[in-house]
């Protein structure tokens, strides 16, 4: 049955193939013949598909009209282009994702997970990972790494970089300033939390110890806590990084603002079990991705969870809603 896109009020989400030997592409290809997720186009060269994934072709709906009006809400649908090889096609996907939502064809973007060896290898040197791509097209110095799980946030203020230049990023203190700013407005703005309570993990072990392991929680953190205090944005911290997480915290702050990557990532993939969503915050458009890696040793074991890529789906929609509210 073939439907109109305008019939689907245009909420149809663009799914990018990711890795296509890795586990995403089995995840979303799971919950989809169970029929937990449905609205979508999946982004990839075809023959590059059909090489690589077991799935029967005559399910198949093959879309390359750009207004996709053959869309099959029976089929699994996929837009096909050219590409070089298997490698180049997980770029192009998500060229071709930010291109067309950017045109309102689509309400936000799923990334399926990728190898950034592969892409840093076989296609481009100087990427870095998904949410710096998608920052770097709409020249977006702000934006920030959010991972998200039952209402709970997990925000790394610096995402893949090397520990030891980690407290030089401090230095800029306006740039911290502005991005936990715009964490603020996130929360406000895509999940309707009206006064967002946040706390903030020094950059050292006891966030300095006062001064006996290192100036720099002082020197650098406080400063940005008493300017976002005196813009009314109250900010806790800086606090232990080991100790911000428990169950009194948990009940009390909607974000958790770490320093770096792994500070953050710790905690939240233990909490949320690998069910969460990383989301790119401060984007024209909505992008989220599943928070595992492509896990190629895990392909066909029942070990496996997928509610992340469930978890994507539900808030693609719910982000659209809410900015959908604001603007009438």
């Amino acid at each position: 049955m073939n439907i109109i896109l305008s019939k689907l009020n245009k909420k149809l989400i663009s799914v990018t193939i990711g890795d296509i030997n890795g586990i995403g592409i089995h995840l979303l290809l799971k919950e989809f013949r169970k029929k937990k997720i449905k609205n979508f186009i999946l982004l990839t060269n075809i023959k590059i598909f059909n090489k690589y994934i077991k799935f029967p072709k005559s399910k198949i709906n093959l879309i390359n009209e750009i207004d996709f009006k053959n869309y099959n809400n029976k089929k699994l649908n996929i837009y096909s282009y050219k590409t070089k090889n298997k490698y180049t096609n997980t770029i192009d996907s998500l060229n071709y994702a930010y291109a067309f939502t950017k045109k309102k064809l689509f309400i936000g973007i799923l990334t399926l997970p990728l190898n950034k060896n592969k892409i840093n290898k076989f296609v481009n040197k100087k990427f870095i990972d998904q949410t710096s791509f998608f920052s770097d097209k709409e020249e977006q110095k702000y934006s920030n790494m959010v991972f998200y799980y039952k209402k709970k946030f997990f925000v790394p203020l610096t995402i893949h970089i090397e520990l030891k230049k980690v407290h030089e990023l401090f230095k800029n203190k306006n740039i911290i300033t502005k991005k936990i700013e715009n964490i603020y407005s996130t929360l406000i703005n895509d999940f309707n939390i009206n006064v967002p309570k946040i706390i903030l993990a020094g950059i050292n072990p006891h966030a300095g110890e006062n001064k006996t392991i290192s100036v720099d929680d002082d020197k650098y953190l406080i400063p940005v806590i008493n300017k976002l205090k005196n813009r009314e944005i109250l900010v806790e911290g800086p606090v232990s990084g080991d100790g911000m997480i428990n169950d009194q915290n948990l009940r009390k702050y909607d974000v958790f603002v770490f320093t770096y990557h792994d500070q953050a990532l710790i905690p939240f993939k233990i909490i949320s079990n690998y069910k969460g969503v990383n989301f790119t915050s401060n984007l024209e458009i909505i992008r989220v991705s599943p928070s595992h890696g492509t896990a190629e040793n895990l392909i066909g074991s029942n070990r496996v969870i997928s509610e992340g890529i469930i978890n994507c789906f539900k808030l693609i929609n719910t982000i659209y809603i809410n900015r959908n509210k604001k603007l009438n």
